[in-house]
C-alpha cells in the first residue's frame, strides 16, 4: 500500500503525469465536439482544425481566469502593499487572452498555444490533487519547509502556517495512531535574514510544545531542492526508508514534490493555507517555474508542433 501511494505521488508530481492529464482534456474535448457537433466533416479535417477549435472554447475559461486574477492581485496590493511582482497575474491573463487570439493565424502558433494551455490545465488539475492530499498517519518524519522570515523576530504567516500544518499532523498522527514524528525544519539564512529559516522554525516548534530531541534542523539550503537534498542527508543518517512528509504552502506543495523526486527523496506532500488572494499569484508563479524546470520537455513539444504541421501542410 505504502509503494502505491509513492507511485501515485510520484506521479502526481511529474511533468509526464502533467500533460497526460493536459493531453487527456485536449482528447475528451475533441471527442465531445467530434460526436456531437459535426455532422459531414471529414475526420482528418476535423482533427487538423480542431487547435483553433479549442482556443475558441478555451476562451471564455481564460477571461474569467483573467478576471479573477485582477480582482485577487487588487484585493494582494490593498492588504500587502505594492510591488511590480504582484501585477503577475494580471500581465499572466492578458497574455493569455492576447495569445489565444492571436496564435490562431498559423498551425505552429495555434499548437503550442493548444500545448502552453493544456500544460496550464493538467497543472491546475494536478496542483488540486496535490493540495487534498492526506499522507497516511505512519510518518517518521516531517519536513518543513522554510520562506522568508524578514529582519524581524516575529515568523510571517506564510511560515507559521506551515508549521500550525505541521504541529497539527503530528498530534493527529499520536492521536490516531500512537506514533510519534520528529520535524525537520529546513532553510538557510537569506542576506537579510537575522538568523537561518530552520533556526526560526526550531525556536517555533519548541514554544508550542515540542521538545528538542524531536527536531533535527537543517540550516545550509538555498532552495527548494536544497531543502530536500540536505534534509534527506540528515534523516537518512539516522534511518533508512524512513517514511516521511513534507508541508508547504498550497501552491507550492506541487513543484515541491518534483524537487524531492529529483533529490531522490520518497516523500509525499502536505499542504498548508494561505490568504486566498495571494495563491493565485503564488500559483502563476510556480507554473512558470514548473515550464522553466522542463525545457527539454519544451523542445520536445516544439519539434512535435513542426512535425505536425509539416504533416497537415502535405496531407490536406
Amino acid at each position: 500500500m505504502h509503494i502505491d501511494r509513492n507511485k501515485r505521488w510520484s506521479f502526481i508530481c511529474s511533468y509526464s503525469g502533467i500533460m497526460i492529464t493536459g493531453i487527456g482534456i485536449y482528447l475528451i474535448t475533441f471527442i465531445i465536439y467530434f460526436l456531437f457537433f459535426t455532422s459531414d466533416q471529414v475526420f482528418r479535417d476535423v482533427f487538423f482544425d480542431f487547435p483553433n477549435i479549442f482556443l475558441t472554447l478555451t476562451l471564455p475559461i481564460i477571461i474569467l481566469m483573467t478576471l479573477f486574477l485582477t480582482i485577487s492581485g487588487i484585493v494582494l496590493i490593498y492588504h500587502e502593499g505594492f510591488k511590480p511582482a504582484r501585477l503577475l497575474g494580471l500581465a499572466f491573463g492578458m497574455a493569455c487572452i492576447t495569445g489565444n487570439l492571436i496564435c490562431r493565424k498559423t498551425c505552429l502558433s495555434a499548437l503550442l498555444a493548444c500545448y502552453i494551455t493544456c500544460a496550464f490545465f493538467g497543472t491546475s488539475v494536478m496542483g488540486a490533487i496535490a493540495v487534498k492530499n492526506r499522507p497516511a498517519l505512519d510518518n517518521d518524519y516531517l519536513i518543513i519547509l522554510g520562506c522568508y522570515i524578514g529582519k524581524k523576530k516575529k515568523l510571517l504567516p506564510l511560515l507559521r502556517s506551515r508549521l500550525n500544518r505541521a504541529i497539527h499532523f503530528a498530534w493527529e498522527q499520536e492521536i490516531a495512531t500512537g506514533k510519534a514524528v520528529k520535524y525537520v525544519p529546513s532553510g538557510g539564512q537569506g542576506s537579510d535574514e537575522i538568523m537561518s529559516e530552520g533556526s526560526a522554525m526550531e525556536m517555533y516548534l519548541i514554544s508550542h510544545g515540542a521538545e528538542e530531541y524531536e527536531i533535527l534542523t537543517e540550516k545550509e539550503s538555498t532552495n527548494t531542492y536544497e531543502n530536500m537534498l540536505f534534509s534527506k542527508r540528515i534523516i537518512d543518517s539516522r534511518m533508512k526508508d524512513a517514511r516521511i512528509t513534507y508541508i508547504t504552502t498550497n501552491y507550492h506543495v506541487l513543484r515541491s514534490g518534483m524537487f524531492a523526486k529529483k533529490a531522490g527523496l520518497k516523500a509525499e506532500g502536505l499542504a498548508s493555507s494561505t490568504k486566498w488572494y495571494y495563491w493565485p499569484y503564488g500559483y502563476i508563479r510556480e507554473f512558470i517555474a514548473i515550464m522553466a524546470m522542463h525545457k527539454k520537455e519544451q523542445l520536445a513539444a516544439l519539434i512535435s508542433c513542426l512535425i505536425l504541421c509539416l504533416i497537415k501542410t502535405f496531407v490536406l
